[in-house]
């Protein structure tokens, strides 16, 4: 459900709103998650100069800028999309190399006059093959495609469940 706010700021001709999209890298293996926005909203002066971004619910996004390739529509059901995120900060890269496991990826979309509401957001996306230079850090993001499990998984036969036979 789309609300009136986003509406207003999609539809308008001018605006001042600005839509912001967050990040949150986490996986089991560390114990702090990384929380990038691709928008500065305001200054952190108690993490330096020249330090951005935005505080959405208590918690605090550094702004490093990233880009997001969506995934293609095609027949396969294979759902990638690709994660590109400027390598200002090495955090990131030393994140990828401390873990084992793929990491997981949330994506919440909120508006500059309401940062505390979120619009739209997709969880349990998988970020893996993850590379790396000095000047970007890309992966790919995955989920599981659940349409083209076979459905129903079970089946009721007399073999399994006697008492309806």
């Amino acid at each position: 459900m789309i609300s009136d706010n986003l509406r207003q700021a999609a539809y308008a001709q001018e605006t001042d709103v600005a839509v912001i999209v967050l990040l949150t890298l986490s996986t089991p293996d560390l114990p702090d998650s990384i929380r990038v926005c691709n928008v500065p909203v305001e200054k952190f002066t108690d993490l330096g100069d020249n330090v951005y971004g935005v505080i959405s619910n208590s918690q605090r996004y550094l702004f490093l800028p990233f880009d997001i390739e969506l995934p293609q529509d095609d027949k396969t059901g294979a759902v990638t999309a690709k994660l590109t995120i400027d390598n200002v900060n090495r955090q990131i890269v030393q994140y990828a190399r401390e873990t084992k496991k793929p990491i997981n990826v949330n994506i919440q979309v909120v508006l500059s006059n309401d940062l505390d509401y979120v619009e739209l957001e997709s969880n349990d996306f998988k970020l893996s093959n993850v590379t790396y230079d000095g000047f970007s850090v890309s992966g790919n993001l995955t989920i599981d495609y659940l349409g083209l499990e076979p459905f129903p998984c079970g089946r009721f036969t007399p073999s399994g469940f006697k008492g309806l036979f």
